[in-house]
């Protein structure tokens, strides 16, 4: 005991654990939502969210490492109490979360000013981002380091407490940091941003910090200095603590890369990894805890989790199969209605929390059960006394830090490239075997018993055969291939620091992927929707000529890029963050995108897009046009942000162009409102332009005025466009009546112009609050619907710009009915009827005589707008024509009746409902009306069924907030 007075009661030490255990509990609740804000934030600046990934844990654990080595060699005061120490260390942290923001704006500011020195060599660009976020993430690290030296030198008294209370404190802390995680991805980011998140955590460390002062400001220490005096720690420890972070660390990142393969679409993934890691680091640390209660060895603890835990990495590696939530289309025909393949909390919460935490937990938490016993057991075994706890837990919590940020870099950076995902996980195993045999052997030399340990070496040896058999194969390229359809297999496979990259080939079809994302496909014969939009932006060039310099941002397959190259280009410079990416674009696709890969006018720039527009220089460029993944999926939020649609406008030249994609077989009408809405904001001259299948380019001219399209300029661009020979002789659609190559089929493309798309009024996206990542209102029709349903409901958010409009930007006189009706051919896919279509159905409806002819009439004009997805206007007419026949009752109208009710019944509940109760009373009293009344209940009945499998699921958590308007001319 401490000479300066009286050892506390045993009552008040029980008092002062658990409140200094509630406290650790919060602070590592912070700390891990620090680090998942950082992740994000440091994305912005090195790119991909794996490199982020990898970059951020490597300088945390390094920060970490350095704290609790200080604070376990020097800092002791005879007076104050460990615990008042650790309350400023708190202090500290939350100090610097506030002004978080600030320091970040001030990296980036040294980071632009350094870039062009370090921008020509890799080693040199990797070795600043690294430096500039390890200076700026180093002193909150090093004081969240110092936390557990100080508690355990503040709390622990007596010699037999080391093991356990190390491990309970250990354990608690690490609790603390799943829940923080999970709160900060699912509840503080999508709310309060990023920045806004690091503030509030800044203001509740300073509230622990001050707690901690307040209540331990009067306790002496329990130790004195000189007591705390220990040997120094046998080499074998500082090691095995080295090696233990390394394997955990490691295993970590290569769980990151396993879940990137089929994952890619949950903006929750990467907190999801982190808390279910971390509540299985926490449950083996309890675990542990208990069983040196009851008088376990510690090293002995330690070999046999070694051991196994490799054995368990790899069996349990496929488990998530074990939990794929699936939602399918489910009858009656065209109600949109689904079945899930299973039920348990809600649809919304299985989708993006249930399912994926059990396919998370079914792979880690086994494993890591055992790897969380590593740290806390390798404390327990080096320290001899209570007194000592302090020095020997902060050396080897600095050689463990050390190691986890080793791990960081060497399976991220090194492992994965070279040996590819499963090799990394092999030599991960060889590790943890070889810890495990060196702990056995330790344990024998400290136990003074001779001989060699044979139960312990024959589980080694058993698990080294485990691990052969398990480990063999590989599973990487087997999940890869198990995404292939239509016959499809995997013809190239590469695995490096960024991604995972493939090419699928059939007999006429090659597909390049990224995990299970589809970048591209290309088909023997037929032109892609990606080469289409290459050409656009030169089509729609609002000048006479050809853009001479171009910036195309994420490769893909090439084909848009290649296909803009056609047109006279005289520089273009291609931006990649992934090179395994590039090299299957440029070894498979180069019949697809005209050799892009040795075209003499295309510099290839491996980083990251958005990284490399924000330092382009100024009005540098005449087109700048991407190929992204879908703007939904993890990380491609920052391409849709303001910021960066700001940094499009700032490199452009004038009348320069800027393409961006909208997907609408991916995104939700509320995320297209928003997209636009975004891209209007900058862009304010803007044409959308549908480039083939379900998608339509967003065209934004840096320009104050409308532009204006001269004849000859596009019929001298669709010249170019004719030499593709996959378009020469082609239409857009079977029923179109004009060549895709001609002047009416490339106008028939166009969609709207600013005038309508300024009538999408909605909040825009910013960098701070990645809202398109983590939810948009409306996004269980994401859910439930992605691919060709998702679309048709999309596209009903678009407005139409009348040709009698959009002729002004384009020489006339221009056939304005027959390009209304060519561009409803062009438009199949959505059932999209022409203005002149409805027109005549409408005037058919006037020139019958009224009764049962002019009810089938209005029944007609109804389908028109029903099928266009317009479906206040299909039942405006439905009233219609029960007034028109308020007794007809044959069968074949009452099923027309149902029919336009039961369209999207799933989508427009809400709608229909208010549309009866709208009626009045003549025609609610029609049989018209008892059908489509009859089929409503019917579908809240389904509802109520599906609904009653579920935990919590109530009505209104898949009703939409603004139902989907249908397309209509603005």
């Amino acid at each position: 005991m401490s000479a300066q007075g009286p050892p506390p009661s045993a009552a008040l030490r029980a008092a002062d654990r658990l409140l200094a255990g509630a406290l650790f509990f919060a602070s590592g609740a912070l700390g891990l939502g620090y680090q998942l804000v950082w992740v994000r934030k440091a994305a912005l600046v090195v790119g991909a969210s794996q490199i982020a990934l990898s970059t951020v844990l490597t300088s945390f654990f390094l920060g970490l490492a350095l704290g609790s080595y200080a604070v376990g060699r020097w800092l002791r005061s005879p007076r104050w109490s460990p615990l008042v120490v650790y309350g400023l260390f708190e202090l500290g942290i939350g100090v610097f979360a506030l002004s978080f923001p600030l320091g970040f704006r001030a990296l980036e500011g040294v980071y632009a000013s350094l870039y062009p020195v370090a921008s020509g060599s890799a080693a040199a660009l990797f070795a600043l981002r690294f430096l500039l976020l390890f200076a700026l993430f180093l002193p909150p690290t090093f004081l969240m380091g110092g936390t557990l030296p100080l508690l355990l030198d503040g709390l622990v008294t007596r010699d037999r407490e080391v093991g356990s209370l190390t491990s309970a404190l250990y354990g608690t802390n690490v609790l603390g940091a799943v829940a923080g995680v999970l709160a900060t991805s699912y509840f503080a980011i999508p709310s309060i941003g990023m920045n806004g998140t690091s503030r509030a955590a800044g203001l509740c460390n300073l509230a622990v910090g001050g707690l901690a002062i307040a209540a331990f400001r009067t306790r002496a220490p329990l130790h004195a200095p000189r007591q705390a005096e220990a040997s120094p720690t046998p080499r074998f420890y500082l090691i095995a603590s080295f090696v233990s972070g390394l394997a955990a660390i490691g295993y970590q990142i290569a769980w990151a890369r396993w879940f990137a393969l089929f994952a890619t679409g949950n903006v929750h993934v990467t907190a999801l990894l982190l808390a279910v890691y971390l509540a299985a680091l926490a449950s083996g640390s309890l675990l542990l805890a208990a069983l040196l209660r009851r008088g376990w060895t510690p090293l002995r603890l330690l070999a046999a989790a070694q051991l196994v835990a490799p054995l368990l990495v790899f069996a349990c590696l496929d488990g998530w199969r074990l939990v794929s939530l699936q939602h399918v289309l489910a009858e009656p025909q065209g109600s949109y209605e689904i079945h899930s393949t299973w039920r348990f909390a809600s649809e919304a919460i299985d989708s993006v929390f249930v399912a994926p935490l059990l396919q998370v937990a079914l792979v880690l938490f086994a494993p890591v059960l055992l790897i969380g016993t590593g740290l806390p057991a390798l404390v327990a075994a080096a320290t001899a006394s209570a007194p000592a706890l302090r020095a020997s837990s902060g050396r080897l919590l600095f050689w463990n830090t050390l190691g986890s940020s080793a791990g960081g870099f060497a399976v991220g950076y090194a492992l994965v490239p070279a040996l590819g995902l499963a090799g990394a996980l092999r030599a991960l195993a060889a590790l943890s075997l070889g810890l495990g045999v060196a702990a056995l052997w330790r344990e024998r030399r400290e136990s003074q018993r001779r001989g060699v340990p044979r139960a312990g070496l024959a589980l080694a040896s058993a698990a080294a055969a485990g691990c052969i058999w398990l480990g063999a194969g590989d599973p990487v390229r087997r999940t890869v291939a198990g995404f292939a359809t239509d016959g499809e297999r995997v013809v190239d496979l590469v695995e490096g620091p960024v991604a995972t990259a493939s090419v699928q080939a059939s007999s006429r079809k090659l597909t390049l992927s990224s995990g299970n994302v589809r970048h591209a496909t290309a088909t023997q014969g037929e032109v892609s929707a990606q080469v289409v939009q290459g050409h656009l932006p030169a089509l729609f060039y609002p000048r006479a000529g050809a853009p001479e310099r171009v910036l195309g941002i994420a490769v893909g397959s090439g084909q848009a890029f290649g296909a803009l190259l056609q047109h006279g280009v005289a520089r273009m410079d291609v931006v990649d963050i992934s090179p395994e990416i590039v090299r299957l674009a440029f070894a498979h696709f180069g019949a697809f995108n005209y050799g892009l890969g040795s075209d003499p006018r295309v510099s290839l720039h491996l980083d990251d897009g958005r990284h490399f527009l924000d330092r382009a220089p100024d009005q540098s460029y005449d087109v700048v046009l991407l190929e992204p993944a879908p703007p939904t999926h993890e990380g491609m939020h920052a391409l849709y942000s303001i910021e960066f649609v700001r940094s499009a406008w700032r490199v452009l030249r004038e009348d320069g162009v800027f393409m961006q994609w909208l997907p609408l077989h991916f995104v939700t009408p509320n995320e297209l409102r928003r997209i636009v809405a975004t891209h209007l904001a900058v862009f304010p001259q803007s044409l959308a332009v549908r480039s083939g299948g379900t998608d339509v380019m967003l065209l934004g001219f840096r320009r104050d005025r409308p532009p204006r399209f001269e004849r000859a300029w596009l019929e001298e661009r669709l010249r170019v466009l004719a030499q593709e020979p996959r378009l020469r002789g082609r239409r857009w659609a079977p029923a179109c009546r004009h060549e895709a190559t001609s002047l009416y089929g490339l106008l028939s493309l166009v969609l709207a112009d600013s005038q309508a798309l300024a009538t999408l009024e909605a909040p825009v996206y910013v960098d701070d609050v990645p809202a398109l990542s983590y939810s948009s209102g409306d996004r269980w029709l994401q859910r439930r619907y992605e691919g060709e349903v998702l679309s048709r409901l999309t596209f009903t958010a678009l407005p139409l710009a009348p040709f009698t409009r959009l002729a002004r930007l384009f020489p006339g006189p221009l056939p304005l009915l027959e390009l209304e009706s060519e561009r409803a051919r062009v438009l199949a896919n959505f059932h999209v009827a022409s203005p002149l279509e409805i027109a005549l159905a409408v005037d058919h409806y006037r020139r019958e005589p009224p009764g049962e002819a002019r009810a089938w009439a209005a029944i007609g004009v109804a389908a028109l707008h029903d099928g266009s997805g317009a479906k206040s206007e299909a039942l405006v007419w439905l009233g219609t024509a029960l007034r028109e026949a308020p007794g007809f009752a044959t069968p074949g109208f009452l099923e027309a009746v149902r029919l336009l009710v039961r369209h999207r019944i799933a989508v427009d509940p809400q709608r229909i409902a208010t549309w009866l109760a709208q009626l009045g009373a003549a025609e609610r009293e029609t049989p018209g009306a008892a059908a489509a009344a009859d089929e409503l209940a019917q579908h809240e009945a389904r509802e109520a069924e599906r609904r009653s499998a579920y935990l919590f699921e109530r009505a209104e958590d898949v009703s939409p907030r603004v139902a989907p308007s249908g397309p209509t001319l603005r």
